[in-house]
């Protein structure tokens, strides 16, 4: 977690917002979360789509990759 909190300290510094890839648990989305982590794609959002499957979700109005935090 010391390698993981350190590299998102890093980006902030830096000026990047930060993308967590392959979250798969709530838990881990949390402790993503509780570090600053501003966004987090991942199975726990969705399985991977052919084009047209995520065409289709998104024109239902679903979001597969929400913002973490409030303050951004």
């Amino acid at each position: 977690m010391t390698l993981v909190r350190s590299m998102i300290k890093l980006s902030h510094e830096m000026g990047y917002r930060v993308v967590a890839e392959g979250v798969e648990t709530a838990e881990a989305l949390e402790l993503l979360k509780a570090m600053g982590c501003e966004e987090a794609q991942g199975y726990l959002f969705s399985r991977p789509l052919e084009a047209a499957d995520f065409e289709r979700v998104l024109r239902l109005g679903g979001a597969l990759q929400p913002a973490l935090s409030d303050a951004a």
